[in-house]
This record gives C-alpha cells, sequence and structure tokens, in this order.
C-alpha cells in the first residue's frame, strides 16, 4: 500500500492535527508518510501493523517505522530524529522522567486539540 519505511497514522478530521501533520511532512521532507486513518479500512491498518484498528488510532497517533508500532509521545520521539533542526536535541527526549512529562503533554494535547483549532 505505501512504500515509505515510515508511516505516520493521525486523526485527519481535526484542524490541529491536520496542521501539525504538515508540519511533520515538511521538516522531514518527506521522509514519512503521513495518513489519515479515516482515509483507511481495517484491513489496511492491520496490514501496516497487526495492532492497528480504528479504535487505537483514534485514541493516540501511531507511527509505524520498520515493523515497529510507537504510539503517541514515543511516536514523536522518533519523529524528532527525522526533523534536521530538531534531531540535535533528540536525546533529551530519553532523559529520565522526560517520557511521563511527554506522555502527560499527549493526553492533554489529545483531550483539548480541538480547542487549540
Amino acid at each position: 500500500m505505501l512504500s515509505k519505511n515510515s508511516v505516520l497514522v493521525y486523526d485527519g478530521n481535526c484542524e490541529f492535527c491536520t496542521r501539525l501533520a504538515k508540519s511533520i511532512r515538511e521538516k522531514t521532507k518527506d521522509q514519512v508518510a503521513i495518513i489519515s486513518f479515516h482515509k483507511l479500512t481495517d484491513e489496511e491498518l492491520q496490514s501496516l501493523h497487526k495492532q492497528l484498528n480504528k479504535t487505537l488510532c483514534a485514541g493516540e497517533v501511531q507511527l509505524i517505522e520498520s515493523g515497529n508500532r510507537y504510539p503517541g509521545f514515543f511516536a514523536v520521539r522518533q519523529l524528532f530524529w527525522k526533523m534536521d533542526k530538531y534531531k540535535y536535541f533528540s536525546f533529551l527526549l530519553y532523559l529520565p522522567l522526560v517520557p511521563f512529562f511527554g506522555m502527560g503533554i499527549m493526553l492533554f494535547l489529545k483531550r483539548f486539540r480541538t480547542k487549540l483549532s
């Protein structure tokens, strides 16, 4: 279906998410295929990764890279390595307690993303 090694599955019905996806596409210089889960069937999602389904994708962004699935904050952390200006600071996302803080931010964004549009 998609020939790229990295696929970001996001909610394409959210203005905030759509703007963010466009920004990610530009900053990663099209290294990542970015697609809305609303445009995919359950079979197509499962062809990307066996654990993917619409409920899981509605909950948080998913990055599929080399057969591995990275949800939410962990997807963002992987994406930082593909962005020229940000990759030098990516190591900061691996410091102790930063993942907990990052997951908290992702939870906040998930709940209030419609108000951020």
